[in-house]
């Protein structure tokens, strides 16, 4: 038995006092642990983070396209000055398969930059006639500008733009419209030329309110919309403009944007007086070309009437009156009027006469003046007539002639306009007269007088053709044989002048002689025998050979250009 064995057996034997327990001390528990700070500081800090997370996300916005070309969720970007400002999140149809909206989440910032006037759109290789944009998403892919707004209150959603707007924001400038009566060959972009410097472009159109016009909203840009004024006129330009005056055919040619799109130039007149630029929205008129707007200077015009008897074929609206070469108006209409009295058709012309257009006469005069001065032309004389101006075209226009030898012939169809007197035109008058000649040709009697004539020239045979004739016509020659053999006696025994005129005669024998001699000579030297032509053919041989040797040389030069140091080698042995 071990030690240890027998000290538990003499413990065990020790009988203990019986002692009573100690009564429990019970203490309460504290409410609050530290251990729950744990948890509760991991939900604030969850907090923080997804509120972090939302805050630097940014809003999330929607855009509306016609078409999704180009646009990937997740890849396309947003951005703004090449500087990434969001993200396509999702590309989805609309409710009635339209269109296609996009969800775009923006970086956090731009929260104030969403007002109603913000612009999207995409930027991708675009090519116009207004030149080649994009080209650098041929690489990068395609994304969506956004051009920040300022104006109005912040939205969430937008309507995308099918291509970048024609005015960037920051550009200072002023909004016009013009009234035209077409469009012609204006587009959206067509540029505005001040002085032939781009100085805007047009941002569109539409009909006007009475649906017979149209509105042409422009933009002028600074500094150049300070030179727009309540007197400033517009009009058209194309990109070639050709005329024919009396210097020949002139070709006038712009800018190639003009070419394509059209465009529109503007010019402000001189006054006296200041005037203060215009605002945006003011309303001009725009004219079809610069000669409209010289024409529309003219403002008082004297309405009348005109009738002709011939065809007016090639008389249109607007060709020009003239007055001995000098335009004092134009054709405002042409109709037909039927007169009950005599039941016929009477052509009526109605023309605007301007008597601004003579010096002057505006100033010095009234209106009423002016009448009483063209009554007073018209008592000297003063008629219309129809003129051809272009025989290649056929094109008319009306001429006022002086003609005081006609008497005034008035149809006095209509009393609301002065009726001024006509007379034929030119072709008109030719025609009557070769009309009136044929007339008198055909009641001329032609068979008559060739009759007379045929037996005229019958009876003029015979008399020539009679023996009387005949034996006269033998006596003269028998009396110029007599003559001559009488002069033929005489020679040598006349007066000193006969002489003379035989002296003359001998020497003009002479003269013929030496040149008979001279050309003699000649046919000589145009011998192939001749000395001249042996010589002549001795020089060019000697220059054919001089020629042969040059080119010699020439190939030596180009074959071996050292032999001119060197001299040629020699032969081997």
């Amino acid at each position: 038995m071990t030690r240890g064995e027998g000290d538990t057996l003499q413990e065990s034997s020790i009988t203990l006092p019986d002692v009573p327990p100690p009564e429990p001390v019970i203490r309460r528990r504290r409410s609050f642990s530290l251990f729950w700070l744990i948890p509760l500081v991991v939900a604030l800090v969850g907090i923080w983070l997804i509120h972090d997370t939302l805050s630097s996300r940014g809003p999330l916005i929607t855009i509306t396209f016609n078409s999704a070309e180009g646009i990937e969720a997740g890849k396309t970007r947003v951005r703004h000055k090449a500087v990434d400002v969001g993200r396509v999140e999702s590309v989805w149809l609309s409710a009635d398969f339209s269109q296609v909206e996009l969800s775009v989440r923006l970086e956090a910032g731009t929260e104030n930059f969403l007002a109603a006037n913000a612009k999207f759109w995409v930027v991708q290789p675009r090519l116009s006639l207004q030149g080649v944009s994009g080209l650098g998403t041929l690489v990068s892919g395609a994304y969506i500008e956004m051009e920040p707004g300022t104006e109005g209150p912040v939205k969430e959603q937008f309507k995308g733009l099918e291509g970048p707007p024609l005015i960037r924001s920051g550009v200072e400038g002023i909004k016009i419209r013009l009234s035209a009566e077409r469009l012609g060959g204006l587009a959206a972009g067509s540029p505005v030329y001040y002085l032939g410097i781009p100085a805007g472009e047009v941002l569109g159109f539409d009909l006007n309110s009475n649906k017979d016009g149209v509105i042409v909203h422009a933009f002028i840009k600074s500094p150049y919309d300070q030179l727009v004024m309540p007197n400033s006129r517009f009009w058209k330009v194309s990109g070639v403009d050709l005329s024919l005056d009396a210097e020949g055919v002139r070709l006038t040619t712009s800018s190639l944007a003009a070419l394509f799109l059209g465009g529109v130039a503007f010019e402000t007149p001189t006054t006296l007086e200041p005037l203060e630029p215009v605002h945006t929205g003011n309303l001009f008129v725009l004219f079809e070309d610069q000669g409209a707007v010289t024409e529309s200077s003219y403002r008082r015009k004297i309405p009348c009437v005109m009738y002709f008897d011939s065809s007016v074929r090639g008389l249109k609206t607007g060709a020009p009156v003239e007055f001995r070469g000098i335009k004092i108006g134009s054709v405002r209409d042409i109709h037909m009027e039927f007169d009950p009295a005599k039941a016929s058709f009477q052509i009526e012309v109605q023309v605007e006469i301007e008597p601004e257009r003579v010096s002057d006469i505006d100033q010095r005069n009234s209106m009423e003046s002016a009448n009483e001065l063209l009554q007073t032309l018209v008592d000297q004389g003063l008629r219309g007539q129809l003129e051809t101006a272009n025989y290649l075209t056929g094109q008319l226009f009306v001429n006022l002639v002086m003609r005081p030898d006609t008497p005034i012939h008035l149809v006095g169809m209509q009393t609301r306009y002065k009726e001024l007197p006509t007379v034929p035109s030119n072709l008109d008058e030719i025609s009557a007269s070769v009309t009136a000649l044929l007339k008198k040709l055909q009641t001329f009697p032609l068979e008559g007088i060739g009759k007379n004539l045929n037996e005229t020239l019958a009876g003029l045979n015979k008399t020539v053709n009679a023996p009387v004739v005949l034996e006269a016509a033998g006596s003269m020659r028998d009396a110029l044989v007599a003559l001559k053999s009488t002069m033929t006696r005489l020679d040598g025994k006349v007066d000193p002048l006969g002489r003379d005129l035989v002296n003359a005669t001998r020497a003009a024998t002479k003269a013929l002689a030496s040149t008979d001699r001279l050309m003699v000579n000649l046919n000589e030297l145009a011998d192939p025998d001749a000395p001249l032509n042996y010589h002549i053919l001795e020089l060019t041989r000697e220059l054919t050979m001089t020629s042969r040797a040059i080119r010699t040389f020439v190939d030596i030069m180009n074959r071996r250009p050292e032999a001119l140091v060197f001299g040629k080698e020699k032969k081997q042995e």
